[in-house]
């Protein structure tokens, strides 16, 4: 599917939906924001383990009567130069924008919910879902961070991040607007919806720093009771050992459960 961008842009995405959906009824959904910004969604099995583990995730909630979207924002690969090169001193800003805007497809559709959408995403998007929630606060009822970038003036700070950042935005001295915007940790005030952490604390893609600092600033603005942190001790970017597999998925179901199931308004 396809829908606009903040400029007008058409930014392609996978809509998944249930075997036998009833088309009369209006379902919950969830937008999957996947990682590395220069990745993509597939319509099928993902080549790369990792995505391939969200993938069956995704099959299971469609089990359980979810809607499931997953935007290929401007950054990702296989539709072009000029929309993979798009992201090019842009980071967090029109990019995240086509990723949280998929939110306006999924309301347009008769048979899902706008009040019951979810936001979640891995690494790059972990941090387009710190900025959906901080930029747009009610526009979903919850949302799920599984090792996102806080700040990327952190990642540009990182020894072993800094010239993967400066190649896309600069140095923070360059280009300070672009880093600012760059920045969920800075408007965490903002957060009005329920937020679930999970991070491993063996992470070299993004530090698990990145985390601590997201809970220690939630907190210091009396965010806490909005807020829910999972630690994996010696766990790496990617999940991959089944006990963490089996909490962090039973985790994430439950709390998308606990706000989405509900027709209710969430206060």
């Amino acid at each position: 599917v396809h829908y606009a961008g903040p400029d007008g842009q058409q930014v392609p995405a996978w809509l998944f939906v249930p075997k036998n959906l009833d088309r009369s009824r209006k379902h919950p959904a969830i937008v999957w924001i996947h990682g590395d910004g220069v990745n993509q969604s597939y319509d099928g099995w993902h080549v790369q383990r990792n995505y391939a583990v969200y993938y069956s995730f995704h099959q299971y909630l469609l089990q359980q009567g979810y809607i499931v979207i997953a935007p290929d924002y401007r950054g990702s690969i296989g539709y072009g130069r000029a929309w993979r090169e798009g992201v090019y001193m842009d980071v967090g800003g029109n990019d995240a924008k086509d990723a949280w805007m998929a939110a306006n497809y999924l309301k347009a559709l008769p048979y899902v919910d706008g009040e019951r959408l979810g936001v979640w995403g891995l690494s790059y998007g972990g941090f387009f879902t710190l900025i959906a929630v901080t930029d747009q606060p009610t526009l979903y009822r919850a949302a799920v961070n599984v090792a996102g970038v806080a700040d990327y003036a952190m990642y540009y700070e990182d020894p072993y991040h800094g010239t993967w950042t400066t190649s896309r935005i600069g140095t923070p001295e360059q280009n300070p607007k672009v880093y600012a915007q760059a920045s969920p940790l800075s408007r965490v005030d903002r957060l009005e919806r329920p937020l679930l952490v999970l991070h491993g604390t063996s992470d070299v893609n993004v530090p698990y720093l990145h985390s601590v600092r997201l809970v220690d600033e939630l907190l210091k603005k009396g965010k806490g009771h909005l807020m829910s942190f999972m630690t994996y001790p010696g766990e790496f970017h990617y999940f991959t050992r089944e006990h963490v597999l089996q909490d962090a998925w039973h985790r994430v179901k439950d709390f998308f459960d606990a706000h989405l199931k509900s027709p209710s308004t969430t206060s």
